[in-house]
């Protein structure tokens, strides 16, 4: 079996999901397990809704929600033919509208908004596209069942970024969907939300639909998952800065891992981590557009190929610098500066270290007002907002003759505030002003891909 993953863009209207439908027809005797995403943009007006009623709005956050139901009953005029059929989805829907409509209303007289709340709001977007999709298989002739994730992917109750409890998903998993897939059938579920053991809808971050398709395939031991998007695979940076971006042919797991978790957008960060200790490869693909796409597994390509393959970026940092008062008994400085970041669940991305100082990034979002205010306990804190991280990734960069020279002198005229090299074999990132983030993507672009001709390695997309 196969697990194929459809994101927002491939569902956001009745063509976009014809062709999904279309596509999964064409891959049957995979024995496919379908995992949809909301359609594009109805998270996001999940969340509006649940932030409005939150304000006392009541009135505005029904308006809100009410719009995005009439986008989905306007999918399924425009795709499923049957008026049965339609009417049994309006009827579910309507029925969808009522509850959240009762949650609206509790979370404006409270005006508070928990994160359990939320999370049974932004359930919704999954629940109402995969519903749409399955009836459209059936439509086309497809034996399609619909299963609510919440029937095999238990979760803690973490809410809004949720993990897996992997030994009860793939129990759940082989009472529930295997059988459908022996008899024929094509599984229909959703992405992105699970369950607690208490039946509370919980929701595992966004854009985690990968990750979903991730552990259904590790879980069920799949032959490969594929992850269907709107762009050809993972590429050499992103074409909305870089105009002339190559395609990857193949990643290995790390390489793949390294460019999700330092921004690139193809991929969820956590979606490697399921399928590695499985070596069940990944298959990204282009649903507008078929083709090879760009797959992921346990090699790292040609050998003798230690090349860079992508360069990766993510904005909205902030730079934290800590230096201790007084310069004796190192050991309690480390240990207060970290315990300070362990207790507040604050997860660093770079860090650099010398003697008696530490510096290190952390997402904008971070409260740094009291971050810096317990930190000052231990030593003298700088905030630095605005900043920006690039991180080149391919194998064998350590210790490349050249390779740093190909790197900073392109970005001689720029501010580098951090450089972390050496801790892994397959990366190396800086820290630059955010605002620089265009010019510096473009110019080590120029400086490593523009020329690249290995045709096992890279493919030019066509425009």
């Amino acid at each position: 079996m196969i697990v194929m993953k459809f994101g927002g863009t491939s569902n956001q209207d009745a063509a976009a999901m014809s062709n999904v439908i279309r596509i999964v027809k064409a891959h049957l005797a995979e024995q496919p397990v379908v995992v949809i995403s909301a359609v594009a943009k109805a998270t996001n007006e999940l969340e509006e809704t649940a932030r409005t009623a939150a304000r006392g709005d009541e009135t505005g956050a029904i308006s809100i929600i009410t719009r995005l139901f009439e986008r989905h009953n306007s999918i399924i005029d425009n795709l499923i033919r049957s008026r049965d059929s339609a009417k049994e989805l309006e009827s579910v829907f309507y029925n969808h509208l009522a509850e959240i409509k009762t949650l609206i209303k509790g979370i404006a007289i409270l005006r508070e908004l928990t994160p359990r709340t939320m999370d049974a709001i932004c359930s919704y977007g999954e629940r109402l596209s995969s519903r749409i999709v399955a009836a459209g298989l059936r439509e086309a002739g497809v034996d399609a069942v619909w299963v609510d994730a919440k029937e095999f992917m238990t979760t803690d109750d973490k809410f809004g970024c949720a993990q897996p409890l992997m030994d009860e998903v793939t129990k759940n998993l082989e009472s529930r969907i295997r059988p459908l897939l022996n008899k024929g059938k094509t599984p229909v579920t959703q992405g992105f939300i699970g369950v607690t053991f208490g039946g509370a809808y919980t929701t595992m971050g966004r854009e985690s639909s990968d990750y979903s398709a991730s552990i259904i395939g590790a879980a069920m031991n799949a032959i490969k998952v594929q992850i269907w998007t709107d762009v050809d695979g993972i590429l050499t940076a992103d074409p909305r800065i870089v105009q002339s971006t190559k395609k990857l042919k193949h990643l290995s797991f790390e390489e793949a891992f390294e460019l999700s978790y330092f921004g690139a957008k193809v991929l969820h960060p956590a979606t490697m981590l399921p399928v590695i200790e499985k070596r069940i490869p990944v298959q990204i693909l282009n649903s507008r557009r078929e083709g090879t796409g760009t797959l992921v597994d346990m090699s790292s390509g040609p050998e003798g190929h230690d090349i860079l393959k992508s360069v990766a970026y993510k904005k909205n940092l902030t730079l934290v610098s800590v230096a201790p008062h007084k310069r004796f008994n190192q050991y309690v400085f480390w240990e207060g500066v970290f315990s300070v970041l362990t207790q507040a669940g604050i997860a660093t991305g770079m860090m650099a270290t010398s003697e008696y100082s530490v510096a290190f990034t952390v997402e904008s979002s971070v409260d740094t007002n009291a971050l810096k205010a317990q930190l000052e306990e231990f030593g003298n804190v700088s905030v630095s907002p605005d900043k920006a991280s690039l991180c080149l990734v391919g194998k064998g960069l350590r210790g490349r003759a050249g390779v740093a020279d190909r790197i900073f002198l392109p970005l001689s005229d720029l501010r580098v505030y951090m450089v972390s090299f050496g801790a892994s074999d397959l990366n190396l990132t800086l820290l630059i002003d955010e605002e620089h983030v265009s010019q510096a993507l473009n110019r080590l672009h120029k400086e490593f891909f523009n020329s690249a001709t290995l045709s096992d390695t890279f493919e030019t997309i066509a425009q």
